[in-house]
């Protein structure tokens, strides 16, 4: 039987995913508090959902382009493959926002904020475990 190829970014992934549900959890609430405040505009909901589904596939490109730059040959090869998937990856999120700024179901607040949870996420699980390991240390 073949070893399995190990695919760090859905371990990562998988690690954060916690982490994910836990900010996605308080983001949707403030949402339905909004929803109903605002006279049942579902838009903002769908407009999570959208941002929410823009966001991991942001991190899921970046990974998995990550591990292939790193399987490149040398390192000006690799530079060049992120650089050109970096744009390919911001073209994407342009393009998905500018969806969300023009369709009318969704709202596009709503869709850019979860654009920002990766990096939330990743600065406060940091924090966690660096202050877990202190504590252990005592």
């Amino acid at each position: 039987m073949a070893a399995r190829k190990s695919n760090i970014t859905a371990e990562e992934m998988r690690s954060m995913l916690p982490w994910f549900l836990a900010v996605n959890a308080v983001y949707f609430a403030l949402l339905l508090v909004l929803f109903f405040a605002s006279g049942l505009d579902y838009t903002l909901l769908l407009g999570g959902v959208w941002g929410n589904l823009v966001s991991v596939g942001n991190f899921w490109l970046l990974g998995r382009s990550a591990e292939k730059a790193i399987q490149r040959r040398n390192a000006k090869s690799a530079r060049t493959y992120m650089n050109a998937v970096y744009c390919m990856r911001y073209l994407g999120i342009f393009l998905s926002m500018t969806i969300a700024a023009v369709a009318p179901f969704l709202n596009l607040v709503a869709a850019a904020v979860p654009l920002f949870f990766p990096k939330i996420i990743i600065t406060l699980k940091n924090l966690w475990e660096t202050r877990a390991s202190r504590n252990k240390d005592y």
